[in-house]
C-alpha cells in the first residue's frame, strides 16, 4: 500500500464532507433518527419505540376551560393542536421479549405506523416478540397487531384485561354503542381475531403477575379494563402506564383534567390522582404512551399538581 501523507488524508476527508453536503443539498428529504431509546431497569432492558406523532386538539378534547388549557400549554411553549407522541415499550427480560402496546399500525397516516420499523432499527424483529401486553384496546395501542389481515407478530401471545376484552369484543356492547363508536369495536374484533384463532390470546384479572418482575395493576376509567404494568428488577421500578395521561403540559400540573376519550371520566380522574401520588412519592420511573418520545422520566409533586422530569439521556446500557 502506498504511503498517504497527512495533507492528502485531510484533503480526502474534506472532499468527502463536501460531497456529502452536496448530496444532502440535492436530496431535500429530511427525517429524524430512528425512534428507539434503550434504558436499563435493573436486569431488564426497556426500549421505548415511537410509532410516530399526531396532532391533538387539546382545547377541544380536554374537559376544561379553553383559556386555561392554552395558558398551560403556553408555559411549555406549546399551543393547541399539540403534536403528541404514540409510544410502545419493549421489555427484554433476558428470557423473553415482551412488547407493551403496538401502535396504530400501517396505513392510517404517514406520520404514524412506524413502531415495527423502529423495533427493527433497535435490533429486534417482529418474530422475536414472545408476548404482547395491551394497556387497553383503543386503536392507537392495538392497530399494530396486524400486517394487512395477518398477524404482525407471528410468535407472540397477546394479553389483555378481561374487562376490556369483554367490552370491546362484545357484539352486544357494540350494538348498544353510539354510531360513531361502533367502528372502534369492529376494529378491536378484527385486530384480535387471528390471535384468538391461533389460541394466542389470553385475558387476565386484577393484580395478576404475568412474568417474574411484571405485575399488572388495574386502572379502569379511560376504558373498562385499562391497565398499567409495574416492572421491577434489582430494586428499580418502572410503571408503564398507557393512557393515564394524554397532554403532559396540562395534566401534570392539573391532574384533575379529563379528556373526551375517557369512557368514565370521573373514574379515570380518580385513578390518575391515585397513581400520580404513588409514583411521585416512591420515585418510580414512568413510561408513558403519549408523553413526548421517549416518554420516560419521573415526576415530582409541585403545588397542587406535579412536574415532569424527563430521563437524563444516557448511552450507558447493557
Amino acid at each position: 500500500m502506498g504511503y498517504i501523507n497527512k495533507g492528502t488524508k485531510l484533503l480526502a476527508v474534506a472532499s468527502c464532507a463536501l460531497m456529502a453536503n452536496v448530496t444532502a443539498a440535492d436530496d431535500h428529504s429530511v427525517s429524524q433518527a430512528p425512534g428507539y431509546y434503550h434504558m436499563n431497569v435493573g436486569e431488564f432492558l426497556v426500549t421505548a419505540l415511537n410509532d410516530g406523532t399526531s396532532d391533538m386538539a387539546a382545547h377541544r378534547l380536554l374537559h376544561w376551560d379553553e383559556d386555561k388549557i392554552q395558558a398551560a400549554l403556553a408555559k411549555e411553549y406549546l399551543s393547541s393542536p399539540v403534536e403528541g407522541s404514540i409510544n410502545g415499550f419493549l421489555i427484554d427480560t433476558g428470557d423473553q421479549q415482551i412488547l407493551v402496546d403496538t401502535g396504530i399500525g400501517n396505513g392510517v397516516r404517514d406520520s404514524l405506523g412506524q413502531l415495527d420499523d423502529h423495533l427493527q432499527a433497535a435490533g429486534y424483529s417482529t418474530s422475536d416478540i414472545d408476548v404482547i401486553y395491551i394497556t387497553h384496546m383503543h386503536g392507537d395501542h392495538i392497530g399494530g397487531l396486524l400486517d394487512g389481515d395477518q398477524r404482525a407478530f407471528p410468535n407472540a401471545t397477546v394479553y389483555v384485561h378481561e374487562r376490556d376484552a369483554n367490552y370491546w369484543l362484545s357484539e352486544e356492547e357494540m350494538a348498544k354503542a353510539a354510531e360513531g363508536r361502533k367502528g372502534s369495536f369492529a376494529n378491536a374484533m378484527r385486530r384480535f381475531a387471528p390471535y384468538q384463532a391461533d389460541d394466542a390470546f389470553v385475558t387476565f384479572t386484577d393484580g395478576q403477575q404475568l412474568h417474574e418482575g411484571i405485575v399488572v395493576n388495574p386502572t379502569p376509567g379511560h376504558t373498562p379494563g385499562h391497565s398499567v404494568y409495574r416492572v421491577e428488577s434489582n430494586g428499580e421500578t418502572m410503571v408503564i402506564w398507557g393512557d393515564t395521561l394524554h397532554v403532559a403540559a396540562v395534566q401534570f400540573p392539573y391532574p384533575e383534567v379529563t379528556i373526551a376519550y375517557d369512557s368514565n371520566p370521573e373514574q379515570a380522574r380518580a385513578q390518575r390522582l391515585a397513581l400520580f401520588k404513588t409514583v411521585a412519592e416512591e420515585g418510580h420511573w414512568i413510561a408513558g404512551a403519549h408523553i413526548s418520545f421517549p416518554g420516560i422520566g419521573r415526576m415530582k409533586a409541585e403545588g397542587n399538581g406535579y412536574r415532569w422530569v424527563p430521563a437524563n439521556y444516557t448511552t450507558r446500557v447493557e
